[in-house]
């Protein structure tokens, strides 16, 4: 496991208005009301991440696109 935090996707394919708005306000919620700083793998704000980009990889697997490579790095993370 790696120290390094992952970035926060950019991409949306795949995500609905209101599940990125919701992610959004459980990934604020987790920043100040969250654990105390945790090591990356378990800590609460990377593994929203991680599902994340895994819903836009699946995503463009669906519709038969090629995800942009942090996609792909974040999700095999």
């Amino acid at each position: 496991m790696s120290d390094q935090r992952l970035p926060i996707v950019e991409d949306t394919t795949g995500l609905s208005l209101m599940y990125r708005a919701l992610w959004r306000l459980q990934f604020v919620g987790f920043f100040f009301f969250g654990p105390a700083e945790q090591a990356p793998h378990r800590d609460p704000r990377e593994r929203l991440k991680r599902d994340r980009a895994r819903r836009v990889l699946s995503a463009h697997e669906a519709a038969g696109t090629q995800a942009p490579d942090e996609v792909i790095s974040t999700a095999k993370s």
